[in-house]
């Protein structure tokens, strides 16, 4: 006996990205090129544990459109929540989902065992109509027991050891099937840390004793998890992130024979990353020119990741890329001069490319030279920005140092901390600030130290350490 199920999640129907319609379209042929080769493998059920549309309010166009795609589909699509489909809190009863449900193009489970932890079984007469908590898929002689379960968020660490005491509850009233399956939609945080995943590995032990595939979503990379998770990425990169993750979009293939889930990789529009430093340039126009040049040693690159048969169109051709121009190192240009939207238009011509997406990882020359001696690995975070607070000590020290009360740089620079803390963190008003550089100003400068010259002093006598403040946000303004 051998039942074979496609699992797919995060389809994410009517998503624009960057305002392009073509990349809303892409989104649909990466579910109808799924859709196609699911039918290929023969398989005898869909899984999607959640988003399968992008907005939880769906446009009469996108709506239609998952009517006629899954209006060819042959085989039960079997669907659980994601964050993305879940009503608007009171305004609307009837989701999407249900509604699909209700027209029989979906088998929507939605189970909540609460305080009773027996599900409730879809309509028996017909399994591709229900909306209850699970659902019995027979071929070949086999049953295969497919439960799904609402995204829960930070809720799903109680939900676990319910939703494991419903699945034994209900196998005990039913009988036991040839195969168990679990949709739901959450991440798994040791599997993929730093992506938003919510569930702890350990907390899995007791879905695992009762359940033979668990079929995940949410998270758009690929990931394995125990014996059983498996979380297949979404079918389209969605952000420059998930274009990076080059083998991680796609759906699984499971086998009830082996329990062997296979992965495959979804067609999907290429993706490209490119990286230029803008150290050294003290004109926009050498940097453009550069820039230039640099766009063309890149082409062949380009052209590589193209020229991959997943990212080809159905007939072969070449699908223009969106790429992700990184501008690195120290710009020497002030912000007017550095117009990143020539580059970025450049670049479009350039590379042929549906979208140029800049990311402006700069260092700005005055930034870079108030780090001075600082460790890079102090000054900047992991991912290449700035560490604000190590600036800040800096900005504050640097602006202690220089004014006319170097005295005491550090009480001074102190000061100055606490006074951004004042207005970003206490949101104390400007007379509330006032007080407090002015009882400040006394503790430090008893004897009128520091008094600025007349011909320094603002015209409307505004307290200097206020027009520190702004410097400071200026600076930071920069980052």
């Amino acid at each position: 006996m051998s039942v074979r199920l496609a699992h797919v999640a995060d389809v994410h129907l009517g998503h624009r990205q960057y305002g392009h319609e073509q990349r809303e379209a892409d989104v649909k042929l990466a579910f109808e090129h799924f859709l196609g080769k699911a039918r290929e493998h023969d398989v005898t059920a869909i899984l999607l544990p959640g988003d399968l549309f992008d907005s939880r309010d769906v446009s009469p166009k996108t709506l239609s459109e998952a009517e006629s795609v899954l209006a060819d589909v042959d085989v039960p699509v079997i669907v659980s929540p994601g964050n993305h489909d879940q009503s608007m809190g009171a305004r609307r009863e009837l989701t999407w989902l249900q509604y699909l449900n209700d027209t029989g193009l979906i088998t929507l489970l939605s189970g909540d065992p609460g305080d009773d932890p027996v599900f409730v079984r879809t309509d028996p007469d017909d399994p591709r109509r229900g909306g209850g908590g699970f659902v019995d898929i027979e071929d070949d002689g086999e049953t295969v027991r497919c439960f799904g379960v609402p995204y829960r968020g930070a809720y799903i660490e109680t939900d676990l050891p319910k939703i494991a005491e419903g699945i034994r509850a209900t196998d005990e009233r039913e009988g036991p099937a040839d195969t168990t399956v679990l949709l739901a939609h959450f991440g798994v945080d040791d599997a993929v840390p730093d992506l938003g995943a919510t569930v702890k590995r350990a907390w899995l032990t007791p879905i695992e004793e009762h359940v033979d595939y668990l079929a995940l979503g949410h998270i758009h990379k690929r990931y394995e998890t125990g014996d059983v998770g498996r979380n297949p990425g979404s079918l389209e990169a969605l952000d420059i992130q998930e274009g990076r993750w080059d083998e991680s979009h796609g759906y699984y293939v499971f086998d009830t024979a082996d329990g062997t889930a296979e992965h495959h990789l979804s067609k999907r529009r290429p993706y490209h990353t490119m990286t230029f430093d803008v150290s050294g340039y003290r004109t926009f126009e050498d940097l453009r020119g550069e820039f230039a040049d640099a766009l063309d040693d890149e082409r062949a690159a380009v052209e590589r990741t193209c020229e991959r048969d997943i990212h080809r169109k159905g007939n072969g051709d070449r699908r223009a890329p969106v790429v992700n121009v990184r501008f690195v190192g120290t710009l020497l240009l002030d912000h007017g001069s550095f117009d990143v939207e020539a580059l970025r238009a450049l670049a479009v011509d350039r590379l042929d490319a549906l979208h140029v997406q800049p990311t402006n990882n700069t260092e700005r020359k005055a930034i870079a030279e108030l780090l001075g001696d600082i460790e890079r690995d102090e000054a900047f975070d992991a991912d290449g920005t700035v560490n604000t607070d190590v600036l800040q000590e800096r900005v504050f020290d640097t602006i202690a140092g220089e004014s006319r009360y170097s005295a005491e740089t550090e009480a001074v620079a102190r000061t100055l901390d606490e006074l951004e803390g004042l207005v970003t963190e206490d949101e104390q008003g400007v007379s509330e600030v006032a007080d407090y550089l002015g009882e400040r100003r006394r503790e430090l400068f008893p004897d009128g130290a520091g008094e600025a010259d007349d011909e320094d002093r603002p015209m409307n006598d505004e307290p200097t350490e206020g027009r520190t403040s702004q410097q400071t946000l200026d600076a930071r303004g920069d980052e």
